[in-house]
């Protein structure tokens, strides 16, 4: 029987949580605090938790956190990379077919950093962080800063971040 069944690795709600929470509270580490909002997806791109920072507006940030976790899901890499891989040269055709990705996606996905795929150990996927409130190299900082509390062995595509306007 197992030969036709797979075991999933997935997120449970505390480290949910707790990457939500830390992801949060690294807002202080930017040259200037703005107030964002969090989502973090399962393996199969189920929101465990979305947080809105208070003062962040509802609406757009939470679509836009929700996409880039999405997206992440989605391409099995992070939303940077989806931007740098269609977008990056400028060649037309390229960025056609990142609209049509979008558009065919209803949304779902976003080529703007701020994304972070979260991997276990071992390389499989086990979620995704997707913050949106700031630039997007301070999105992906704090998603990936949140990534950074939870034990147990996690990695995250991209590996480290390329925040140049931390304190």
């Amino acid at each position: 029987m197992s030969a036709i069944l797979r075991t999933t690795y997935s997120l449970n709600l505390a480290a949910a949580d707790a990457i939500a929470n830390a992801a949060i509270a690294a807002v202080v580490d930017l040259k200037t605090h703005k107030p964002m909002c969090v989502t973090v997806l399962d393996s199969t791109g189920g929101v465990l938790v979305q947080k809105r920072m208070d003062g962040c507006p509802d609406g757009a940030y939470s679509k836009f956190s929700y996409a880039k976790a999405r997206t992440c899901i989605h391409l099995q890499t992070s939303s940077r990379m989806f931007r740098e891989k269609y977008t990056g040269s400028g060649e037309a055709p390229k960025v056609t077919q990142a609209g049509a990705m979008v558009s065919v996606m209803e949304g779902e996905l976003i080529p703007v950093a701020g994304g972070v795929l979260i991997q276990s150990a071992d390389g499989h996927t086990v979620g995704a962080v997707g913050v949106s409130g700031a630039a997007a190299d301070e999105d992906e900082y704090l998603a990936w800063k949140g990534v950074q509390v939870v034990k147990g062995g996690l990695s995250t595509v991209p590996e480290k971040h390329c925040c140049n306007t931390l304190k």
